[in-house]
C-alpha cells in the first residue's frame, strides 16, 4: 500500500473517531448546564476560528508544501524555517490571548444575548476557554511539520486521544457535579496536552534545537510571496466561513446560536472523507509538481477527485435523514424541527464545498494561491451582503442557504480559473465529473425522501429503510458511473 494510501486511511480512521467523540459531552453539557453555556462554548470557539483562522491556513500551506519538497535536499532551510514559524506562531498567539482577554466583556455586554447566564460568568468563561483554546495556533504550526514528512498516522492519534480525554473527562466532571468552570479548565488542560504533545513528536522528527523561537529574514523574503497570499486566502476565506455563525450570534438568541453551532460542527465534520483525502494529497501533489511530474500529478488528481464526489454522497445525503431523531436525542423535539431545513441546506452547502477542496489544493501545488485569492475578495462583495439579508429574513435557514450559495459561486467563477491555468483541463470535463453524482443523489436520496414525505412518516425505522435502500441503488448505480481506473482500484483495496 503506498504512502498517499495508508495516509488517506490514518486520517480517515482519525478523523472518523474525533467525529464521534465530538458528540459525546453536548448532550451533557446541554441538559447539566443549560443552553446558554453551549452557547458560550461555541461562542468562544467561532471566536477563537475568527482569531487563528487569519494566519492559520496560510502558515499551514506554506509549511506543509515546504517541508514535504524540501525535507531531504535543504535540511539547514528546513531549520530556519521552523525556527522563524515558531517564532511567529508563538507572538502572534500572545497578541491574539490579548485581544481575547480585554475584548470578552464588550462582546458579553453588547454582541451576545445571554438567556439565564449571568454575564460576569460569561466573561471568565469566555476569557479563559478563549485563551486556553488559541493553543490551535502553535499547534497547528507543529502539526504541519508531522503532516509536511506525510506522518498522518502520528496526528491522528494525538488529536484523537485528546479529544477522547476531553470528551470523557467532561461526561465525568459533569456526572460528578462539576460546573461550567470546571469544564473549562479541563478544557484547556488537554489543549495544553496537545499542544506539549505535538511539540515533543516534532522535536523527534526535527531535534529541540530547530524548535527554539528564532528570525531569519532569508526565509521570509523566500516564502513571503506564496505565504502572503495564502494570509489572504484564509483572512478573506475566513470572512466567508464564519460570516452566518456570527450574525446569528448577533441576530439570534446565545442559546439558538449554541444549538446552530452545535449543528454546523457536527456536519462540517461529516466532511472527514473529503479532508482525509486532501490532507493526505496535499504533500504528494506538490512532491509532483515540483518533479514536474504533470501526468502523474493529472492523473493522481482526477482519481482522488471522483473518490471524494462518489464516497461523500451518502455520508452528507444520511443528515437530513438522521436530523429529527439524532437532534431530538441530543436537545428535543421542537428544536430537531428547528434544525431540519438549516442542516439539509449546510450538509448541501458542506458537500459541494467538498468538491472544491482537492481542486484548491492542486492549485495550491503548483503555486497558484492567488486563484482563492481573487475568488474570495470577490464573493465577500457579493455574498456577505446576501447572507445577512438571508440570516435577517429567514433565520437559521437563511445562513444555511447563504453557505449554498458560496459554494455555487465558487463553481462559477474559481473552478474555470482552476481547470484552465492549473490542470489544463476543460471545464465542461470537471462539471461532467461532479454532476454526474448529484444526479445520481436526487434519483436515489431525493426519491427517498420525497417518499418519506408523501407518507408523512419520519419515525427512525421507516427513516433507516428508506436511507438504506436508497443507499444500496446509489452505490450499484456508481459502480457503472465511476471511471474504469477508479473501480479497478477500489476492487483491488477490497480484495486485500
Amino acid at each position: 500500500m503506498s504512502k498517499l494510501s495508508k495516509n488517506i486511511l490514518y486520517n480517515l480512521f482519525g478523523q472518523g473517531l474525533i467525529l464521534v467523540l465530538g458528540f459525546v459531552a453536548v448532550k451533557y453539557v446541554f441538559k447539566l448546564l443549560g443552553a446558554d453555556a453551549l452557547g458560550i462554548i461555541y461562542f468562544t470557539a467561532t471566536m477563537n476560528s475568527v482569531l487563528t483562522g487569519i494566519l492559520d491556513k496560510g502558515i499551514y500551506a506554506t509549511t506543509v508544501r515546504e517541508v514535504s519538497a524540501h525535507f531531504n535536499d535543504e535540511p539547514e532551510y528546513i531549520r530556519d524555517l521552523i525556527r522563524t514559524g515558531s517564532l511567529l506562531m508563538w507572538t502572534v498567539y500572545i497578541f491574539l490571548g490579548a485581544i481575547v482577554y480585554f475584548s470578552a466583556p464588550i462582546l458579553v455586554e453588547y454582541w451576545i444575548n445571554l438567556d439565564t447566564m449571568d454575564p460576569a460568568t460569561a466573561v471568565c468563561v469566555m476569557r479563559i476557554l478563549g485563551i486556553a483554546s488559541l493553543l490551535s495556533f502553535p499547534r497547528a504550526f507543529y502539526s504541519s511539520l508531522i503532516c509536511g514528512l506525510q506522518r498522518m498516522k502520528i496526528t491522528n492519534f494525538i488529536d484523537v486521544g485528546t479529544i477522547g480525554l476531553q470528551q470523557f473527562g467532561t461526561i465525568l466532571i459533569l456526572i460528578l457535579g462539576g460546573n461550567i468552570f470546571y469544564v473549562v479548565y479541563w478544557f484547556s488542560a488537554c489543549y495544553g496536552i496537545s499542544t506539549m504533545a505535538y511539540i515533543a513528536i516534532s522535536s523527534h522528527f526535527f531535534s529541540i534545537r530547530s524548535l527554539i523561537p528564532k528570525y531569519s529574514s532569508g526565509i521570509i523574503r523566500r516564502n513571503w510571496s506564496f505565504g502572503s497570499k495564502m494570509m489572504s486566502v484564509s483572512i478573506i476565506a475566513l470572512i466567508h466561513n464564519q460570516a452566518e455563525k456570527l450574525m446569528v450570534s448577533k441576530m439570534l438568541p446565545i442559546n439558538v446560536f449554541g444549538y446552530y453551532g452545535f449543528a454546523y460542527d457536527a456536519i462540517s465534520k461529516a466532511g472527514v472523507i473529503t479532508g482525509a483525502i486532501a490532507q493526505a494529497a496535499f504533500p504528494s501533489l506538490s512532491a509532483l509538481s515540483k518533479k514536474g511530474n504533470r501526468i502523474s500529478l493529472i492523473s493522481q488528481y482526477s482519481k482522488l477527485q471522483e473518490l471524494i464526489c462518489f464516497v461523500t454522497v451518502p455520508i452528507f445525503a444520511v443528515i437530513p435523514f438522521a436530523a429529527l431523531p439524532f437532534f431530538t436525542y441530543v436537545f428535543n423535539a421542537e428544536i430537531a424541527r428547528t434544525l431540519l431545513l438549516p442542516v439539509t441546506f449546510l450538509s448541501l452547502g458542506f458537500y459541494m464545498n467538498g468538491t472544491l477542496n482537492l481542486p484548491y489544493k492542486f492549485s495550491l501545488a503548483v503555486g497558484k494561491p492567488e486563484i482563492a485569492v481573487r475568488t474570495n475578495i470577490y464573493a465577500l462583495f457579493i455574498i456577505l451582503p446576501v447572507t445577512a439579508f438571508l440570516i435577517y429574513q429567514f433565520g437559521l435557514a437563511g445562513a444555511g442557504i447563504s453557505w449554498v450559495l458560496f459554494n455555487l459561486f465558487m463553481y462559477v467563477y474559481t473552478v474555470p480559473r482552476i481547470c484552465n491555468e492549473c490542470m489544463s483541463i476543460p471545464v465542461r470535463k470537471w462539471y461532467l465529473q461532479v454532476f454526474k453524482f448529484y444526479a445520481l443523489a436526487g434519483l436515489t436520496f431525493g426519491l427517498a425522501w420525497f417518499v418519506l414525505q408523501f407518507l408523512d412518516t419520519f419515525s427512525v425505522f421507516p427513516i433507516t429503510i428508506a436511507y438504506i435502500g436508497a443507499t444500496i441503488i446509489f452505490l450499484i448505480c456508481s459502480y457503472f458511473v465511476i471511471s474504469t481506473e477508479l473501480r479497478k482500484t477500489l476492487l483491488t483495496y477490497l480484495r486485500i
